[in-house]
């Protein structure tokens, strides 16, 4: 799948990104998806937790979010595996500053801080009783499906992929566990799974549409930061020349849909089972999280 055919598949790739972000866009009117962000948020602003508890839960995860953002700036480099645009060869670079901010988990840490950001903002709101805009409701809602989505596939994709690959290649792979990649590839989703049992919040199965938009503007980022900004893909599959790439693109797209929709079937269990959807939950995250090199390799 990762090789190059005789002719660039750039074009095919671009006209099946806008492709699907058309039907995407579609769908959203048609399903009037819109509306239900709206409906779904007053879900967010109640639980079966004292509120001042869920505000202080949400501080806390705004903070390590915040924690990471700031450790990745001032930290002086970092390690990124990438594919170079010219030779289309693997190379190491050390990126510094916001050069660390191309990777699509990094996406993933900012999406998890933008969501935890509004939702501290909407339950100070909830405690000190006053009112935010509508839009800021329905915003919590977006980021929150598409964090879902994007938390779980990275973690899947680390545990499953990357750190059996680096472990493959016999690379030194105590980057990965640093503070700042902790909650890109695992504290991200353990927050997110710890504020479904906590809000059982309301979903629908069209916010999935919002993981497809995601990675649809990942993998367009992806290009012209190739072509004409730093001169390398982060992943090798996301390069738009592959002879397969229109199908690997729309794959990532999907996959984060796919994943997004999972935990949504694991909420509609909790209506009737908080037990049970708590406990489908916890055993899958903990099958998809990887806090140690040594757990991994023993």
């Amino acid at each position: 799948m990762l090789e190059y055919g005789e002719k660039d598949s750039t074009l095919k790739s671009i006209l099946t990104l806008f492709g699907i972000a058309l039907v995407s866009l579609i769908f959203f009117f048609q399903w009037n998806v819109w509306a239900l962000l709206e409906e779904a948020s007053t879900s967010f602003t109640t639980s079966w937790l004292p509120m001042p508890v869920v505000a202080l839960w949400r501080l806390f995860c705004l903070l390590i979010g915040g924690s990471a953002i700031i450790y990745m700036l001032r930290m002086k480099t970092g390690t990124m595996v990438v594919i170079d645009y010219e030779t289309r060869e693997e190379k190491t670079l050390h990126p510094i500053g916001l050069q660390k901010f191309v990777t699509f988990s990094s996406w993933n840490l900012l999406g998890n801080f933008t969501y935890f950001l509004i939702a501290t903002l909407l339950a100070s709101s909830v405690l000190f009783e006053f009112s935010l805009p509508t839009w800021l409701h329905i915003f919590q809602v977006l980021f929150f499906a598409t964090a879902l989505g994007s938390a779980f596939l990275t973690s899947t994709i680390v545990r499953y992929v990357i750190l059996p690959g680096e472990l493959r290649q016999g690379r030194n792979h105590d980057h990965q566990f640093l503070f700042h990649n902790q909650m890109m590839h695992n504290f991200a989703t353990l927050f997110l799974a710890v504020e479904i049992i906590f809000i059982q919040p309301e979903l629908h199965p069209s916010f999935a549409l919002f993981g497809l938009l995601i990675g649809l503007l990942y993998a367009l980022f992806a290009y012209p930061f190739a072509t004409f900004g730093g001169g390398y893909y982060v992943y090798g599959f996301i390069d738009p020349r592959l002879r397969y790439a229109p199908f690997l693109l729309s794959g990532l797209a999907g996959a984060i849909s796919l994943f997004y929709l999972g935990v949504w079937l694991v909420t509609q269990i909790m209506p009737l089972s908080i037990l049970l959807s708590s406990l489908v939950l916890i055993v899958w995250v903990c099958l998809i999280l990887q806090f140690r090199a040594g757990e991994f390799e023993g």
